[in-house]
């Protein structure tokens, strides 16, 4: 017996075959499905010579099933009811019931100034949820990355180029000066004299552009003394305790370094223009409802607070 191919059969047949099969009538089939009845009579001619059998015959009260259509009609509708299922949209994501681990590629700049935060959040509403924070990748594999899963969000300060990779602003980061507290500078506007006369402590960008600092400086025919140059935004405020050197770091973070090391935050002696850190995700999930709910938490949390200031 040769194969019934599924391929060359229409799927909208089978679901005329079930209603006639529940109202045993042609009139009152086309009214359920709104078609015409010679549309319905037609779709029952199709379907008879696909399946080489008369499935519904003339009977005193309505059309009577044969054999073959009462052979059919529960696995027909049970698969029917299965493709309804699968097409419908998907479940809501419920963090107080989910159990799973987003990867989150990120500086040591997020991870000290969203991530206590974030995973505080989390932590209350989707207690079984963990955050992990991996390396950024090279630019050439973000794309394959997030594509793949591997990592499911990037927090950076470049937008990100790829195939269906979704990159959108997060938050404006302005820098502030920290240098020791005993220093006593009384002034919020940090004195552009001992700026350029003290060294300072340097984050060393990965792709070594020029910093919005020494860009600033070199417009006013200003350069700064650098005395240590860091990977990490951490170190900076550590060296400047031991040091006495200057650091210019995230106003996000500023605050919470000064308490730490026993600094005070000023701004800048020279406009410095802020520089926007972005989010990147990829399309092939961006209807993930888990994913979906991840964004909002973080941008939630990178929010600008109401209030805050040097």
């Amino acid at each position: 017996m040769s194969r019934f191919n599924i391929r060359s059969l229409d799927l909208n047949l089978l679901s005329v075959f079930v209603i006639l099969w529940d109202t045993r009538s042609v009139s009152r089939t086309s009214d359920r499905l709104a078609l015409t009845q010679p549309a319905v009579s037609h779709a029952l001619k199709r379907l008879r010579e696909r399946l080489d059998d008369a499935l519904f015959v003339p009977g005193r009260q309505g059309l009577v099933p044969t054999a073959r259509a009462t052979e059919l009609i529960n696995p027909v509708r049970k698969a029917l009811t299965h493709i309804e299922q699968a097409l419908e949209d998907a479940p809501p994501f419920e963090p107080a019931e989910a159990h799973r681990e987003f990867r989150i590629a990120a500086h040591d700049l997020v991870e000290f100034w969203l991530l206590p935060a974030l995973v505080e959040t989390v932590s209350k509403e989707a207690p079984g949820v963990v955050i992990r924070i991996v390396p950024v990748p090279e630019p050439g594999s973000v794309s394959d990355l997030l594509e793949s899963g591997d990592i499911d969000v990037v927090i950076g300060g470049q937008p990100l180029m790829g195939m269906s990779v979704r990159s959108k602003p997060l938050s404006q980061v302005k820098l502030v000066t920290l240098i020791w507290k005993r220093e006593e500078l009384r002034r919020r506007k940090f004195p552009l004299t001992l700026y350029l006369q003290r060294p300072h402590v340097v984050f060393q960008l990965r792709n070594n552009v020029g910093s919005i600092v020494d860009q600033a400086l070199a417009a006013q025919g200003h350069k700064r003394h650098v005395g240590a140059i860091v990977q990490t935004f951490l170190a900076m405020p550590a060296i400047a305790e031991k040091t006495g050197y200057i650091c210019n770091v995230p106003d996000q973070i500023g605050n919470r370094f000064a308490e730490l090391f026993d600094l005070s935050v000023h701004q800048p002696p020279v406009d410095l223009p802020p520089f926007t850190l972005f989010h990147a995700w990829h399309a092939r999930f961006e209807f993930d409802p888990a994913l979906a709910w991840l964004l909002d938490r973080i941008r939630q949390v990178a929010a600008p607070k109401q209030g805050a200031r040097i």
